[in-house]
């Protein structure tokens, strides 16, 4: 890090103008208040950030959002989730050991489709390279599908054919390809692009009122998959730091990168350097002069606070956060959805 020219777009949270600010607070308090004696058995403590409780409520978020669907295992079939997405099976699909079962099938779906459902899945668009390398999707669609029956996980054994909800053909996107992102609910790991067709149909009378446009591949296994592009973009790339307020750190809370009009492009900035403290991001590969919101995330007490900021990315970008604010998740989904 060229620490020498650095821009901090914020300076009232700075680690530097902390330290100063402390220091003169602390020398005005013995200037005025020298013959005050403090009690030693008042303890003042402030809530702290709970990393474990905000873990607790993006698992919790992904539990409530599945839907479930009965099937026959031997005739197969078409669900459909409340969103549009339509994931269809042949028939004897499923199975324990390799071996097809019979009777009733539980179906388990999740669709994101939005920036707030993104963030509170914590299901970020942040894909690996095959050499490891972490750089930016765009997604039109992230999907978790699995299927159950009583206790027992199932093996999907044919194929199931995956279709996303209606788009408009203005939006369409050839480029989209497919990447998944392990097979357990709680899973983070972050997207790896499958060799896999994305086909795009059109079809006629769909919701859109005339043409109805879809993409649709095809899926070997259970678990977590996405249609999704790498962020492409030209010019000069920097590094991005996020300096947070005090006490805050790579365990309490959590920072994404939303690139401005993109809609569904939201990295996890999930580095923390412990001798900056402040988050960063894993590539150095953000353009310099995009327009881009900082999300930042916490629990404290049982209570959601967050922080929004918008800014321009410029050379050896430093964000400062200063404070964050309470509020309910519904309230920020729909803050976190109106972005531009």
């Amino acid at each position: 890090m060229k620490t020498q020219n650095l821009n901090i777009t914020n300076l009232k949270n700075s680690r530097v103008v902390r330290n100063i600010l402390k220091s003169v607070l602390g020398l005005s308090i013995i200037a005025s208040f020298g013959s005050c004696v403090e009690d030693p058995d008042i303890e003042i403590t402030k809530p702290q950030a709970d990393g474990i409780a905000l873990n607790d409520r993006f698992e919790n978020n992904r539990a409530n959002a599945i839907e479930e669907f009965i099937l026959d295992a031997t005739t197969g079939g078409e669900v459909m989730g409340s969103q549009g997405t339509k994931v269809t099976f042949p028939a004897n699909a499923f199975g324990i050991s390799g071996s097809p079962v019979t009777g009733n099938v539980t179906i388990q779906l999740i669709e994101i489709y939005d920036k707030g459902s993104i963030v509170f899945n914590n299901k970020s668009t942040l894909g690996e390279r095959i050499n490891g390398d972490k750089e930016a999707l765009k997604s039109a669609g992230e999907f978790f599908i699995n299927a159950k029956q009583g206790s027992n996980e199932l093996d999907l054994l044919k194929p199931m054919k995956v279709t996303s909800r209606e788009i408009e053909p203005a939006n369409v996107d050839p480029a989209m390809g497919l990447f998944t992102a392990g097979e357990d609910l709680n899973n983070e790991e972050d997207w790896v692009e499958k060799e896999a067709e994305v086909e795009v149909r059109e079809g006629k009378g769909g919701t859109t009122g005339g043409i109805s446009v879809t993409y649709n591949f095809n899926l070997g296994d259970f678990g977590w998959s996405n249609l999704d592009r790498w962020y492409s973009f030209t010019g000069a790339k920097t590094e991005l730091f996020v300096d947070v307020p005090e006490g805050y750190n790579g365990n309490n809370c959590a920072v994404f990168l939303y690139y401005d009009n993109e809609d569904t492009a939201i990295a996890r900035m999930d580095t923390w350097s412990e001798t900056e403290e402040m988050f960063t991001e894993h590539y150095g590969l953000i353009p310099v002069g995009l327009e881009v919101h900082i999300i930042m995330v916490a629990e404290i007490d049982g209570v959601l606070h967050f922080a929004i900021q918008g800014t321009t990315i410029v050379d050896n970008h430093i964000e400062v956060i200063s404070t964050l604010n309470p509020t309910t998740q519904p309230a920020l989904e729909s803050l976190i959805n109106a972005l531009p």
